[in-house]
């Protein structure tokens, strides 16, 4: 789309502009896209997963990588996405979808916070903690599209995954432990873990999983666990790991 191309430009060369007047414009709402761009710096043209990637740009720890001439796979089930994508992020592929392990007709009702569409989930855990840390509520419950882990896999076929991003509000070590079943290991994934610290992220079921299937954290945030696949790391052309000793 001609007018996706042109609002791309537009914001690589303000980008460009604010970095030379010294200001640092970064999409994550963590600083996440900052660090993720130090591990995954060199990679031409890299391919990403994001599963639940929201809004195209705010918030976001791939739109950073899509203006370095990165693209992928966008899923989000929220309403409303799918003309946004197609505007501002034409080179992807935008799911307008919930990913499942198998998709139930029965059972896909997805909590909707209208104020806060960040929020929305499958999770009835998540539900009670927003309501009883945050006084939260869902403003109601809305039917979803569903894609498939399998018919996720297809899509990917036999292209290197890059960066895979998940943020699901508590589901994220259903599908990550789905995902690498399917024999998908990402060189890179970014994985929303709340509650976890420096401290105490080694009683993190995520981490401890994807330890034993290759991976490190890397790096952590106050909202994102970054971990990279070990088997990678010499093909990392980042100058910023040289002087990593693992």
């Amino acid at each position: 789309m001609f007018i996706s191309y042109i609002i791309k430009k537009l914001i690589v060369f303000l980008k460009l502009f604010f970095n030379k007047l010294g200001f640092a414009i970064n999409f994550s709402s963590d600083g996440e896209d900052i660090i993720l761009q130090k591990w995954l710096a060199g990679i031409n043209k890299g391919f990403y997963i994001d599963i639940g990637s929201h809004k195209p740009f705010y918030s976001s720890n791939t739109y950073a990588f899509y203006l370095n001439n990165w693209s992928g796979i966008c899923i989000d089930p929220n309403p409303g996405l799918k003309f946004k994508y197609s505007l501002l992020r034409s080179s992807d592929l935008f799911l307008n979808s919930a990913i499942v392990l198998k998709k139930n007709r029965k059972n896909n009702l997805f909590y909707y916070y209208k104020k806060n569409t960040d929020l929305n989930t499958f999770s009835k855990k998540r539900v009670l903690i927003q309501q009883k840390l945050y006084g939260r509520y869902p403003t109601k419950k809305i039917k979803v599209n569903q894609i498939t882990i399998q018919s996720l896999t297809k899509l990917i076929s036999k292209k290197e995954l890059h960066l895979l991003n998940i943020d699901i509000e508590g589901l994220e070590e259903i599908i990550i432990k789905s995902l690498l079943k399917k024999k998908i290991f990402p060189w890179c994934i970014a994985i929303e873990e709340l509650g976890k610290t420096c401290e105490n992220i080694n009683k993190s079921k995520i981490k401890k999983f994807l330890n034993k299937n290759g991976y490190f954290l890397a790096s952590k945030t106050f909202l994102t666990s970054i971990y990279i696949r070990k088997s990678i790391l010499k093909k990392l052309p980042s100058k910023y790991v040289r002087e990593l000793n693992l």
